[in-house]
């Protein structure tokens, strides 16, 4: 049940998170784009949320 309590906390702090990136107009290709160059320098990460979050930098 902790794992899901983790997965439910930190969901709710990415909508926080959200709401904050909002409030002061940051854009998504700035989000996208500094996501995509700290997930790439993290060795554990998945190798397809890199490529995705890549991917979508370039759709935008």
């Amino acid at each position: 049940m902790s794992r899901l309590n983790d997965v439910v906390a930190n969901h709710e702090n990415l909508d926080k998170l959200n709401v904050i990136l909002k409030h002061y107009g940051v854009s998504a290709e700035f989000v996208a784009h500094t996501l995509a160059e700290g997930f790439s320098q993290d060795k554990e990460l998945p190798k397809e949320l890199i490529e995705d979050m890549k991917q979508f930098c370039a759709m935008l």
